[in-house]
């Protein structure tokens, strides 16, 4: 084939070289110089009389031609000739991390409010007697931008002063000729995201502020990679001096003294961070690493470093997604050596079990194990003043639930229980009165393309309290 393909192409290079060649010996035999022009045709006109005669090609260029070809076609195939008639493809031209002058960013700006309502039960709980325990609204403005090697988002939460008591502010007010400190409700602004995302070949990076709360299917408790070791060390004295100089009373001081650092309740978040990214997501399609530095330090004396793995499509763990995170104080202690420096590791996986059967549209087993609060100076002075690390850490919680979606009734039903043998009593700081395990149910129902309802009953920190919570949201662009 290759050689009738070679033989086609010579012949037909060598029948217009011997035209070329033999157009002026040709034209010299026809062209005498005394002959007289014939009388032109009836109908013909100056045109076609002026134009020559095509010349003919003379048997013996034909003869030259073939034997040429007879030639080739005898001889050995010889690639290199193919190579030469070959036309040279264009060379793809390689992806920089720069962006294309044309590359068009694609701007939306979605806006949202949201109502939420917590009940503690029973009504005699020690949560005390109001008609709601959470009442709080917000409305929600972002701005987000896409292109090809960019993503950026600014969010920005709105409070309403009057909508929750915690929205307050305290100022100096002159009373009696002194200053003293007086707390008004206000309308609270709040910046909760702004970042900006630069995709690379093989390197990403992200800066801004965020929130950085990984959960794989968990709404209410979860998220262990960015929750850091609990703390007990209340001072009665200076509880009850901060209950007696601001308007809150001494169960307060204590909720607030004794919270523990790892979140949890209806839809909860950890709160966002300021920090920069870099990530690998190109050197490998089923797998991507994350590695960030925070802080939120005005002098940058405090900082976490944190990684997180995720792996997706593993051979034999189709659509199964795993998540390997570690996150650790260790720049506080370039300030300060005495300072306590703690591990946390976290490992979560999501994996179907069932999918699109009658009105179930999918079933996935998801759960999370983590070691958080690991001390590595156990009896020594801490700058932090911290307690014995055995007291409260490191806490060891186990999370584990089914995340259901349907086709028709309720869209989303999560079950969820947590087993924590470090839970300690929100009220007053205890291990008394809680149990290990706690649970929540937690619903999802799209009303119309505008609302969507959330709804959740879930364990509290006391052993006899359960709550009721809902969110209501609404979609405004």
């Amino acid at each position: 084939m290759k050689k009738c393909f070679v033989a086609a192409v010579i012949a037909a290079f060598g029948i217009v070289n011997a035209q070329e060649h033999a157009a002026p010996a040709h034209a010299a035999e026809h062209a005498a110089p005394t002959a007289t022009p014939a009388p032109a045709a009836p109908h013909a006109t100056t045109a076609e009389t002026a134009e020559p005669a095509e010349p003919a090609i003379t048997a013996e260029q034909i003869a030259t031609v073939q034997a040429e070809v007879e030639q080739m076609l005898a001889q050995p195939a010889d690639t290199s000739t193919v190579v030469l008639l070959i036309q040279e493809q264009p060379r793809k031209k390689k992806r920089t991390s720069r962006s294309p002058k044309n590359d068009f960013a694609v701007v939306d700006v979605p806006a949202n409010f949201e109502i939420q309502a917590r009940k503690v039960m029973p009504v005699d709980s020690d949560w005390g007697n109001d008609n709601l325990d959470t009442w709080w609204g917000r409305a929600n403005l972002m701005v987000l931008t896409e292109s090809e090697n960019f993503i950026g988002k600014l969010h920005l939460r709105m409070y309403p002063g009057d909508f929750d008591e915690k929205r307050t502010r305290m100022r100096k007010q002159k009373v009696d000729g002194s200053y003293e400190d007086t707390f008004e409700k206000v309308d609270l602004f709040q910046l909760y995201e702004a970042w900006a995302w630069h995709r690379g070949d093989y390197v990403n990076i992200k800066i801004g502020r965020w929130d950085n709360t990984a959960r794989f299917g968990g709404k209410t408790f979860g998220g262990y990679v960015d929750a850091k070791k609990d703390k007990y060390t209340p001072n009665v004295n200076d509880i009850k001096a901060l209950s007696e100089k601001y308007p809150f009373s001494y169960e307060d001081v204590i909720k607030s003294r004794n919270k523990r650092s790892r979140q949890a309740g209806f839809m909860s978040t950890y709160y966002p961070e300021n920090m920069v990214q870099f990530g690998l997501h190109n050197f490998s399609e089923n797998m991507s690493l994350d590695i960030a530095l925070i802080s939120s330090d005005e002098h940058l004396n405090r900082g976490d470093l944190r990684t997180y793995f995720q792996f997706r499509d593993l051979a034999g763990l189709e659509n199964m997604e795993i998540g390997i995170g570690y996150r650790s104080n260790v720049f506080d202690e370039i300030y300060d050596k005495t300072t306590d420096v703690t591990h946390t590791a976290s490992f979560s996986f999501r994996m179907p079990v069932v999918k699109e059967i009658g009105i179930l549209k999918s079933l996935v087993f998801f759960g999370e194990l983590a070691l958080i609060g690991l001390d590595d100076q156990e009896g020594t002075v801490r700058a932090d003043g911290g307690s014995v690390p055995s007291a409260n850490n490191p806490a060891f919680p186990i999370l584990g639930g089914l995340d259901i979606a349907l086709f028709r009734g309720l869209d989303k039903i999560v079950i969820e229980a947590e087993y924590d043998g470090k839970r300690r009593n929100l009220l007053d700081g205890s291990e008394n009165n809680v149990r290990d395990i706690q649970g929540s149910i937690y619903v999802q129902k799209i009303l119309n393309d505008r609302f969507t309802l959330n709804l959740g009953i879930q364990s509290e920190h006391n052993t006899k309290d359960f709550s009721f919570a809902a969110r209501l949201q609404g979609r405004i662009n």
